[in-house]
């Protein structure tokens, strides 16, 4: 059994960082030992502190929503520890326990009563240099507001298309239920292993197309002079005429997430759909 537990939550809401204290405390007293995010630690007083990027843990547990997660999974050293997540955001898609069987689900993770979910991430690269892996999506846009991108996208060096859009976003098939869904893009079942491209706002008819993991996707900037890329909402950069060029593929890391319950249709239900049904680690 793993011994050694990573902690991080949202900063912003009381009820997490009381919940944080409590998970840890549970923790403890089952004989691990416990690692907090270094802000939260601050929030805390606790002297266990340590940078995500340094959080070489067992296991980690996040208490927050899905953006909690994902700049999380930007951080965490490679390859990454799986994730309990405790909902505490709005709609927290990835995230599963919630609040009150938060120590409830800890239990149960030592008594090795739950699954392991692997989910693909995407890779990219702009020159020589390699990007935060995404487990969402790579959002490429305009650095001006309502300016238009001109953009080719490459499959394999064919030519798939050439637009004028707002932006472009290249989602895996966990990043299909998030930003590419609210552009239209369709929602990837998990056992297809692909993702997903969604132009936003396009100025003549281009529609979402979905691709086989296996494919190195190239989008070639063409105007204006810069672009920039954003990779799960946190990690931005830059594209320019220097470096037109953002090369995406399939990972060789995975996020692995502890489920209780590994119901996709019903957290796509009852988080995105809003149809009411009772939440349960059954």
């Amino acid at each position: 059994m793993p011994r050694v537990v990573g902690l991080v939550a949202r900063l912003d809401k009381e009820a997490a960082l009381r919940l944080a204290e409590q998970v840890s405390r549970h923790l403890k007293s089952k004989g691990f030992k416990v690692f907090m995010e270094e802000n939260l630690a601050k929030r805390l007083g606790s002297r266990e502190a340590v940078s995500i990027e340094e959080m070489r843990a067992d296991l980690v547990i996040t208490i927050g929503g899905d953006g909690t997660i994902l700049r999380t999974c930007l951080r965490l050293p490679k390859p990454e520890p799986p994730i309990l997540a405790i909902d505490m955001g709005v709609r927290g898609f990835l995230t599963e326990v919630p609040p009150e069987r938060a120590v409830e689900a800890v239990d149960r993770y030592i008594k090795g009563e739950y699954n392991m979910k692997r989910c693909s991430k995407l890779a990219s690269y702009i020159g020589g240099r390699r990007l935060p892996d995404a487990l969402n999506e790579i959002f490429v846009t305009s650095r001006s507001l309502a300016k238009l991108l001109h953009v080719r996208v490459w499959k394999n060096g064919s030519l798939v298309t050439d637009c004028r859009v707002d932006g472009v976003i290249v989602a895996s098939q966990v990043g299909s239920t998030g930003y590419s869904l609210s552009a239209g893009g369709p929602i990837l079942d998990p056992e297809l292993d692909a993702f997903v491209v969604t132009p936003v706002c396009p100025l003549t008819v281009v529609k979402p197309t979905v691709f086989a993991s296996n494919t190195v996707l190239t989008i070639e900037l063409v105007k204006p002079k810069s672009a920039t890329v954003v990779i799960d909402g946190h990690y931005q950069t830059q594209m320019s005429r220097e470096e037109p060029l953002i090369k995406i593929k399939k990972s060789e890391h995975e996020t692995v997430f502890i489920r209780f319950k590994d119901d996709f249709y019903h957290r796509l239900k009852t988080r995105l759909l809003f149809v009411k049904e009772e939440a349960d680690l059954e």
